[in-house]
């Protein structure tokens, strides 16, 4: 049965849920290039986590994906995105929501290259509580979610958002850790190659071959 003939109903339904953080643009400082760097490292990591999930955990004829974030309208209240944004050029009325969907439907776009149908879905508010409630609103039944990068000492102390929706979800769920993605896992997101029954010449037939010398 063809992939785009599955009904929604009857597909299994997986929820990836990424970290708003690596989706939005970091603040623009004074070196320029190391913010693009950022950016294009946080694109990366993102790219590659969907990358694994797509070699390891989804079927393309039988899934669905929900490519989802959130992000917290009472904004980011840590210390580092406090002293960043007192030095920072980035307009502070960047519409972050806006920036998660164009990057998550980058992502919805890879996987349709693939055959994987996909949709994307940004909420508000935090990420625990509307991941575990979209979960039970699409009846996700394989949650993955992308671990944030944290210190050492703060994975001692407290639980990251990605531990308690493992906790909370209520369906089997897998965290994607940095570590668990070489940079070659990226290739489960190539298009695939032409088939054999596209009409390309031959080679060989492409070459002219020289007229016979005259008798």
């Amino acid at each position: 049965m063809s992939t785009h003939h599955v009904p929604l109903s009857l597909r299994r339904k997986i929820v990836i849920a990424l970290d708003p953080e690596l989706l939005v643009p970091p603040p623009i400082t004074d070196d320029t290039a190391e913010a693009a760097n950022s950016a294009a490292s946080n694109r990366f990591l993102s790219f590659k986590t969907v990358a694994w999930a797509k070699a390891n955990i989804i079927r393309a004829s039988e899934d669905h994906v929900f490519l989802v974030t959130s992000i917290d309208p009472t904004g980011d209240k840590t210390v580092a995105a406090m002293w960043a944004s007192m030095f920072s050029d980035q307009d502070p009325h960047t519409d972050r929501p806006k920036e998660a969907e164009a990057a998550l439907r980058r992502l919805s776009e890879a996987l349709s290259r693939v055959g994987v149908s996909a949709s994307v879905e940004v909420m508000r508010g935090e990420m625990v509580e509307q991941v575990t409630e979209c979960v039970r609103r699409h009846r996700g039944e394989i949650l993955l979610v992308q671990a944030p990068e944290r210190s050492a000492l703060a994975s001692t102390m407290w639980y990251s958002w990605a531990d308690l929706c493992a906790q909370q979800s209520g369906c089997p769920t897998v965290i994607v850790k940095r570590g668990d993605l070489p940079d070659n896992v990226a290739v489960a997101l190539d298009p695939p190659l032409p088939t054999a029954t596209t009409t390309a010449a031959d080679p060989a037939d492409s070459q002219q071959q020289p007229e016979p010398a005259p008798k």
